[in-house]
């Protein structure tokens, strides 16, 4: 007897006004990606404009706000309510309920490739948090020091992002030592089930980093927590399902490929660290083809494919 099929996981995002040309630029990649059966869309509200929200129904986009919960900070979200999307990471599976797999992508993140969201939804299926780690052949530097005393005696202080932001947490040192040299967790793209047990983890880690640490840093060390610390099940996922540099393309499709051999092609290209072509659709960066030739493109969706197809 063959199981039933699986429903097809949601995909959500979240972000302000500002914003909002990337997330509709997601939606479409996704309806590119998946033209026979595109999945469904989630969007976090952090501030977009009425006029905006109603377009997103329009396109039968489910979009919801932060819940009404005591463990959320209301200070911080009314100064910035821009981070709603950032605390709403881990809570989508109740902003979002009825829903077998959720699938987080950040604004600014696209769809080139559906294997990539295949990837995500089928390590999320086993119950595992299911998540790209930080290092690997794209990483020149995989944790960062500072030599004291010119490093004398091999002297010298960890700089890595789980040590760093567990400090500014109150975190207890013997947490820190076993996170520092660990990888960070990429939360810009993860994918869960709804009944794991990982997201009530990490919202309670969440609560107790929020008293001290970061808001805008909490979810990413909240994962690396409930992983590291709680010993909660973890799927390790290939670069390709999060992206982020360095850049090549192969202008016989035109796609973005990875930079390194064999070339494989980029399944969610992420937009961190490229801030000003984040707000600018005239912004541009040196893009490699695969004979090492420079050419200046942006990797924004649409304009990307654009620009390529004219190398």
């Amino acid at each position: 007897m063959t199981s039933p099929p699986s429903s097809p996981p949601l995909i959500v995002t979240g972000g302000d006004s500002v914003y909002f040309p990337m997330i509709e630029e997601l939606r479409l990649s996704l309806l590119a990606a998946f033209p026979d059966n595109p999945p469904p869309f989630g969007v976090i509200d952090a501030g977009l404009s009425p006029a905006q929200v109603d377009r997103l129904r329009a396109a039968e986009t489910i979009v919801a706000s932060l819940p009404d919960d005591p463990a959320l900070p209301s200070a911080a979200l009314r100064k910035r309510p821009a981070l709603a999307a950032n605390f709403g990471k881990l809570w989508l599976d109740r902003m979002f309920p009825g829903h077998e797999v959720l699938i987080w992508l950040d604004a600014d993140t696209w769809v080139q490739d559906p294997a990539a969201i295949r990837l995500v939804a089928g390590a999320a299926r086993t119950g595992a948090l299911a998540i790209v780690p930080g290092g690997g052949r794209y990483w020149e530097r995989h944790i960062e020091v500072r030599w004291m005393l010119r490093g004398l005696w091999g002297l010298a202080q960890v700089r890595s992002f789980n040590f760093k932001n567990g400090r500014h947490a109150g975190l207890s040192l013997s947490v820190l030592r076993d996170l520092a040299t660990r990888p960070l967790l990429n939360a810009g793209v993860f994918g869960l089930r709804a009944d794991a047990p990982h997201w009530a983890a990490m919202r309670r880690w969440q609560a107790r980093i929020l008293r001290h640490g970061k808001p805008f840093t909490s979810d990413q060390i909240a994962m690396a927590l409930a992983v590291h610390v709680d010993g909660l099940r973890v799927e390790l996922l290939p670069d390709t399902c999060n992206y982020i540099r360095p850049w090549r393309f192969d202008p016989r499709e035109p796609a973005l490929v990875e930079f390194w051999y064999p070339y494989p092609k980029v399944g969610i290209v992420h937009l961190a660290g490229q801030k000003e072509m984040r707000f600018d659709l005239s912004a541009t960066t040196e893009v490699l083809d695969l004979l090492d030739q420079p050419s200046q493109l942006s990797l924004r969706y649409g304009r990307f494919q654009a620009m390529a197809h004219r190398e």
